[in-house]
C-alpha cells in the first residue's frame, strides 16, 4: 500500500499573499534582530563560547580535523563544558559552514539566518505570525543560541526539513505539521551523508545519551495528558502538531516550545499565547531558585501558560476553508519552498 499522510485535504497550494520583496525585506530584518540579540548576549558572557550551539559547532571542528566528535567532546569542565556531544552528528555537518569562525560569530550567524528563513516563511500569508519574534520562547532561544527557530521555519518550508535530522523529537513534531515526500526525502539524504562521513556516530550519540538526564514528553507531566484532546483535530495541521508536541521528550525551558507559535491562526490568537508565554516566564522567573537551571520550576508555568491555552486554540479556533490559510497538501509543491 502506499504511504499517506494524515492531512486535512489535498489542494493545490495557492500563491503566497505577501510581495516577495517584502518578504525578503522581513527576512532581512529578522536576520539582524537574530544576529544582534544572540551577538549582545555572548558579548558580556565570553566564557560561555557560543551557549547551546557551542556543542555542534565544536563537532563540526572536530570533524574538519578528522576527528570523531563523540570521542574528542567529553564532560571536563562548567559550562559549556559539562556534557558530552550529544547531538546526532547531522547537527555537527549543519554547523561545518561556521565552524571556521570564532564561537560567538558562529552562533550570531547560525541564529541570524535561522532567524531570517522563519521571518521568510512567517510572512508568506501575512504578518500577523511575525509577533512569534516577541514571544518568550523565542527570547529564550536567542539566549540559548537553539535550533527551534530553524526548526519552525522547516515546519512551514518542508525543503528545509533536512534539519530535523539534527534534532529528531522536535523535527518529528515539524514534520507532522506539513508531512511531505520533500521533507522525507531530505531528512533521508542528511542521515545518509551523516554515515558516510562517519559510520559509527549512532554508537556514541547512544553513549552520550546515556550519560545525560532524559527529558520526558509533556503528556507525562502532571495533567499532560489532557493535550491528548488535541486528537479532535487531527485532520488539521496545528492540531497534528500540538499532539506531536505534547508526545515528544523536549526540554521545558521555553525555547523547545516556539514551535506551538504555529497553532494560532488569527492576529489575536497570536498575541494571547505570546502575552501568556511571558506571563509563565515570569512566574518561573519569581520562583526560580539561585543557580543551577532551574529546569522544574519552568514545567508547571509552561504547562499551564503556553500548552494550555495552544490547545484552547486547537480546539476553539475556526477552521473553515475561508480561515484556513496555506492548506495541508500531502504533496509538495514548489510553494513548500
Amino acid at each position: 500500500m502506499p504511504l499517506t499522510f494524515p492531512t486535512a485535504r489535498a489542494r493545490e497550494e495557492p500563491a503566497p499573499t505577501v510581495a516577495l520583496r517584502v518578504r525578503l525585506a522581513v527576512a532581512a530584518a529578522a536576520g539582524a534582530l537574530g544576529f544582534l540579540l544572540v551577538s549582545s548576549g555572548l558579548s558580556r558572557a565570553p566564557n560561555m563560547l557560543a551557549k547551546d550551539f557551542s556543542w555542534p559547532w565544536r563537532a563540526a571542528r572536530a570533524l574538519l580535523l578528522g576527528h570523531d566528535p563523540y570521542q574528542v567532546i567529553q564532560a571536563t569542565g562548567p559550562f559549556p563544558f559539562t556534557t558530552p556531544f550529544f547531538y546526532p552528528l547531522p547537527a555537527a555537518l549543519f554547523a561545518l559552514p561556521v565552524a571556521p569562525l570564532h564561537p560567538a560569530q558562529a552562533g550570531a550567524v547560525f541564529f541570524g539566518l535561522s532567524s531570517a528563513l522563519l521571518g521568510f516563511a512567517l510572512s508568506r500569508d501575512g504578518l500577523s505570525r511575525l509577533v512569534l519574534f516577541a514571544s518568550a520562547p523565542y527570547a529564550m532561544a536567542a539566549v540559548n543560541v537553539q535550533w527551534s527557530p530553524l526548526l519552525t521555519a522547516a515546519a512551514l518550508m518542508p525543503g528545509l526539513m533536512a534539519v530535523a535530522a539534527a534534532k529528531p523529537t522536535l523535527g518529528l513534531a515539524a514534520f507532522a505539521y506539513r508531512p511531505t515526500w520533500r521533507a522525507v526525502a531530505g531528512t533521508v539524504a542528511m542521515v545518509a551523508v551523516s554515515f558516510i562521513v562517519l559510520p559509527t556516530w549512532p554508537v556514541g550519540w547512544k553513549a552520550a545519551l546515556d550519560q545525560l538526564p532524559h527529558h520526558g514528553p509533556p503528556i507525562a507531566r502532571w495533567g499532560g495528558f489532557v493535550l491528548l484532546l488535541g486528537l479532535l483535530r487531527w485532520r488539521v495541521k496545528e492540531g497534528r502538531l500540538l499532539v506531536a508536541m505534547a508526545c515528544v521528550p523536549q526540554v521545558f525551558y521555553f525555547y523547545d516550545q516556539l514551535l506551538l507559535w504555529l497553532v494560532p491562526r488569527t492576529t489575536r490568537a497570536m498575541l494571547a499565547l505570546t502575552a501568556s508565554s511571558w506571563v509563565a516566564w515570569a512566574g518561573w522567573w519569581t520562583v526560580r531558585p539561585k543557580g543551577g537551571s532551574g529546569l522544574p520550576a519552568a514545567e508547571p508555568f509552561l504547562m499551564l501558560f503556553v500548552y494550555a491555552p495552544a490547545l484552547l486554540i486547537v480546539l476553539f479556533q475556526s477552521y473553515d476553508d475561508a480561515q484556513r490559510g496555506p492548506p495541508d497538501a500531502g504533496q509538495p509543491t514548489a510553494a513548500d519552498g
